[in-house]
């Protein structure tokens, strides 16, 4: 695949059908996978068409489920038995669905098995390898099974969920059930998708106290990146026109209160923009090089701040209102236009 002219290097654009989509997601982490090439993991916004907005592919999205709930009768509300064996996951999944075993993770998709060999054995297993070595150090697998199911398009995503979960989309992308510890992917929008929940999962069993702050900057930030030999690196993405915007128009909710939030508070008022937020108050740490730093501090020792601002002015080494203002001065300087993106560009 021909790289983008005018862009920062390693990035690749978001591809507009499946066989694009796969090259997007075979190649995002090339540059461990395959000698003197780099490319970047695929941003979790929706694929298609490229000028649609986040707040619009939700709105179709939920367009579509709601046709969806006409010809498939609503599941049953019951609680899913979640296979934690590999045998026992084939017998659930049936034979549309290939299955493998990494690591901890039992994986199912109905992707083309070429594709999801190549998809997991690559973007997959770097990604999980490269986000154990630079914070997860604490995990407790192989005892901690997780289940990761990979839907290839929006449709077969919700008819697995009915199927296996019993129960409706909660987000037109994936999410992670941490009570049982699954993955649901709905692949239409991007291996970043993946690698988003996957952080998830991961976090949840090194630091399960984690406030939803953390969680979801560390998740987001890496829903787009490209490999730095065996790290992950963040990229801009779609999160920050929004995040640019609340920061000239002064309606960026500050720091100390950010940090504070409950997971209801974050989701409620204003979420898209905490999700940049926290996305791009972890961007900045890791180009200081210092996100590790903070997330192990916070992490270890968390029962003395559970907010973790103290962890933030303990690596700074000065006040919390001055780290938020040399951040807003920092994102002041971030870019990014979807039309360096456009596959059609490069053709």
């Amino acid at each position: 695949m021909t790289l983008l002219p005018k862009k920062p290097p390693g990035l690749i654009p978001p591809p507009r059908s499946p066989s694009r989509r796969f090259a997007a997601a075979v190649l995002i982490l090339s540059a461990a996978i395959l000698p003197n090439r780099c490319c970047a993991a695929q941003t979790s916004r929706p694929t298609g068409n490229l000028r649609q907005t986040h707040e619009e592919y939700s709105r179709s999205s939920g367009a579509r489920n709601e046709a969806l709930r006409v010809r498939i009768p609503p599941a049953a509300p019951a609680r899913p038995i979640i296979p934690k064996t590999i045998d026992t996951l084939r017998m659930t999944a049936g034979e549309e669905f290939v299955c493998l075993e990494r690591e901890n993770f039992l994986i199912a998709s109905d992707l083309d098995v070429d594709e999801y060999e190549y998809l997991i054995d690559g973007v997959f297993d770097y990604c999980r390898r490269a986000l154990i070595n630079v914070y997860f150090d604490r995990l407790s697998y192989p005892g901690n099974t997780i289940n990761l199911f990979i839907f290839k398009d929006y449709d077969s995503y919700v008819r697995g969920l009915r199927r296996f979960f019993s129960m409706d989309p909660i987000s037109p992308y994936g999410h992670y059930g941490h009570s049982q510890k699954y993955l649901v992917i709905n692949f239409d929008t991007g291996p970043g998708t993946m690698v988003h929940e996957m952080t998830h999962a991961l976090m949840a069993d090194d630091f399960p106290e984690a406030p939803i702050w953390i969680a979801e900057g560390l998740a987001s930030l890496y829903e787009q990146c490209r490999a730095e030999g065996e790290i992950l690196r963040g990229d801009d993405n779609w999160r920050l026109p929004e995040l640019k915007t609340a920061l000239s128009g002064g309606y960026l909710t500050p720091l100390s209160r950010l940090l504070s939030m409950s997971p209801a508070e974050f989701r409620a008022e204003k979420e898209s923009l905490h999700y940049a937020q926290t996305r791009y108050l972890c961007k900045y740490l890791e180009e200081l090089g210092i996100l590790a730093i903070v997330y192990k501090d916070f992490r270890n020792n968390h029962r003395h701040d559970p907010s973790g601002a103290s962890f933030l002015v303990r690596a700074f080494g000065k006040p919390l209102a001055e780290i938020e203002d040399a951040w807003k001065r920092w994102l002041g300087f971030q870019n990014w236009r979807e039309e360096q993106y456009d596959i059609t560009a490069a053709q």
